[in-house]
């Protein structure tokens, strides 16, 4: 999938993920993006072949910015729970930022006849499952976080936890401060997860 994106591509996924925010993926036509934009729908045809491929673009975008953050805060020389800690704080920051992610990321159903999307969603997901799982592997070994729960299911706790605070803001119209109600969890995780 195209990772330079030309000005007018640029345009596409900025208008795509506006509508979104607005009325949901349902509001994304080609028809309704054409309008927004002002162009002819022949003229985004000639950028994108269809909604799938902007909203593998869209995709694409996302999972770089996953890979960037979470690869730095697994490389990281703070504790194992300040990593996870920068972690929770990035899906709360991009998702604050960009309201129109959560539809696109969070719901369920959206892609289930659409296999390269979900597939690429599901990259999206395994790439931070194993990242968290690495990092809470690595605080286990300097008995930073507790033993006693497998690696893999602390990572579901973590980031199960994340999703369904995601999905409530975004359910409940996105009114109330999710950075706020973030870091509320991320100390409650904290005490879950940390050997005391």
């Amino acid at each position: 999938m195209k990772t330079n994106l030309s000005k007018r591509q640029s345009e596409i996924i900025n208008t795509a993920v506006r509508l979104i925010g607005e009325g949901g993926i349902q509001a994304l036509t080609i028809k309704k993006l054409s309008s927004e934009i002002g162009v002819a729908e022949s003229a985004l045809y000639r950028h994108f072949k269809n909604r799938t491929e902007i909203l593998e673009t869209l995709l694409d975008s996302i999972k770089e910015n996953v890979i960037t953050k979470y690869t730095q805060a697994s490389q990281s020389k703070k504790s194992s729970f300040e990593r996870i800690k920068d972690m929770i704080a990035f899906q709360f920051d991009t998702f604050s930022t960009n309201p129109s992610y959560a539809i696109v990321i969070l719901s369920d159903g959206l892609y289930q006849n659409e296999a390269d999307l979900r597939n690429k969603i599901y990259e999206i997901m395994e790439f931070a499952k194993k990242t968290f799982i690495g990092i809470i592997e690595d605080g286990k070994k300097l008995d930073e976080i507790r033993k006693d729960i497998p690696s893999d299911e602390l990572a579901f706790v973590i980031m199960g936890s994340v999703r369904l605070m995601v999905n409530q803001w975004s359910l409940a119209g996105f009114n109330f401060d999710l950075k706020k109600r973030g870091k509320s969890l991320t100390k409650t995780i904290s005490i879950l997860i940390k050997n005391e």
